[in-house]
């Protein structure tokens, strides 16, 4: 009796390997290479700036809203939205709502069908099907994309819920990055949605034509990096190979993985300056615990490790020398680097740089270090049976 169920949870292990590997192996094929342009860049390093900035766009738009993001709470926020976006319709403007399935599971049918009852276009990314079932209930879009009348772009780490702005009293102040862009650069994010609404829909909504003025003096250079399966994990290994000076990650989540910390570890031994900054207080559970293995042997190489205490710090940004700063979507853990669609904006302008690192400067002041000591206190016997059952599941995580 045993060995067959020992035979029969053998056999599921392989067909979930199988439908694992093949999975990743499709969706790895629909990644394309960074793409360069030009633009503007404004740095909203708050909810409320990153709201106010957001509804005011909406409410000015003549032609089309395209709104992508993982999560969408059912909230007083999200009814505000919901609603902006309703009122719009109503004059005319083209609206497509596009939402990741799991993230934003809590959206009442109520909502939606409101929502297209109203004329507003809405999908879900990343329904779980066939084939690769147990790979696409993983694999999820976390991209926060927003495209307005081919003008306007957003991209980074918000999404919209009252957590966002600060409301969610058990998480406090949250601290997150977001880039509003104009120019050429927001037609790569109008390419990126279009994709993705396509895959979603089954439709073939050709891609609007948002040609702008010819880039001005002003305008800098932009590269959009988009991962489907691998490419953002290329880009940071690659850059941390190549960094002479320093290296900044900043994370809400800290699972890099085997090669990636030997790639951190290697990056200290060779005098680069390893500053991290992330959450002391997690939102989600095992995160935390996952991630000890990883942070004691970079304290231990001389790597400064700072944990934001005022608040949820769900900031992705990455700065490598001063003179390269990526912010997009991606998470410095296993899901985004290898089962979420994501995309990340890259700059090198130095004016936009130094705003960065002012704000990063501030929430470093509103962190605490870690240091040995201290992390070993906090690796308890039962923190370590966390950490041991976390790291074995830190692919999911």
């Amino acid at each position: 009796m045993w060995l067959w169920i020992v035979v029969f949870i053998a056999i599921l292990c392989v067909l979930a390997g199988i439908d694992f590997y093949f999975g990743h192996k499709k969706l790895v094929s629909l990644e394309k290479p960074p793409s360069k342009s030009k633009g503007e860049m404004q740095f909203l390093s708050t909810g409320y700036h990153f709201i106010d900035a957001l509804f005011r766009d909406i409410n000015e738009a003549s032609i089309h809203i395209h709104i992508q993001f993982y999560i969408l709470r059912d909230d007083e926020l999200g009814g505000e939205l919901c609603s902006l976006l309703t009122k719009k319709a109503a004059e005319g403007v083209e609206i497509r709502l596009l939402l990741d399935y799991l993230g934003s599971h809590g959206v009442k049918k109520e909502t939606i069908q409101s929502l297209k009852k109203a004329g507003i276009h809405f999908q879900f990314s990343n329904k779980p099907g066939f084939p690769y079932f147990l790979y696409r209930i993983n694999h999820r879009n976390h991209r926060k994309v927003t495209i307005i009348d081919g003008k306007t772009g957003y991209i980074g780490g918000y999404n919209v819920g009252n957590e966002y702005i600060g409301k969610d009293t058990k998480l406090g102040d949250w601290r997150d990055y977001h880039l509003r862009l104009s120019g050429d650069a927001v037609n790569e994010l109008q390419k990126s949605f279009i994709t993705d609404w396509n895959i979603a829909s089954g439709e073939n909504v050709p891609i609007p034509d948002s040609s702008t003025q010819p880039a001005s003096a002003d305008q800098k250079e932009f590269m959009f990096v988009y991962s489907n399966g691998d490419a953002v994990y290329r880009f940071f290994y690659e850059k941390i190979q190549r960094a002479k000076k320093s290296i900044l990650i900043g994370s809400p989540y800290f699972i890099p993985g085997k090669k990636m910390n030997r790639a951190l570890l290697q990056a200290l031994k060779r005098g680069v300056k390893v500053t991290l900054l992330v959450p002391m207080h997690p939102d989600h559970t095992l995160v935390q615990e996952a991630s000890y293995r990883y942070l004691k042997p970079l304290l231990e190489a001389g790597a400064s490790i700072y944990q934001f205490h005022e608040g949820f710090y769900h900031s992705k940004v990455l700065m490598f020398d001063e003179s390269i700063c990526d912010i997009g979507t991606a998470n410095f853990d296993y899901r985004s680097f290898f089962f979420n669609d994501e995309i990340n904006c890259i700059f090198t302008d130095k004016v936009y740089i130094e705003d960065v690192k002012k704000v990063i400067e501030s929430d470093l002041a509103r962190s605490e270090k870690l240091t040995l000591t201290r992390l070993k206190k906090t690796r308890t016997v039962p923190v370590r049976l966390k950490e041991a059952f976390s790291f074995i599941i830190s692919p999911f995580l």
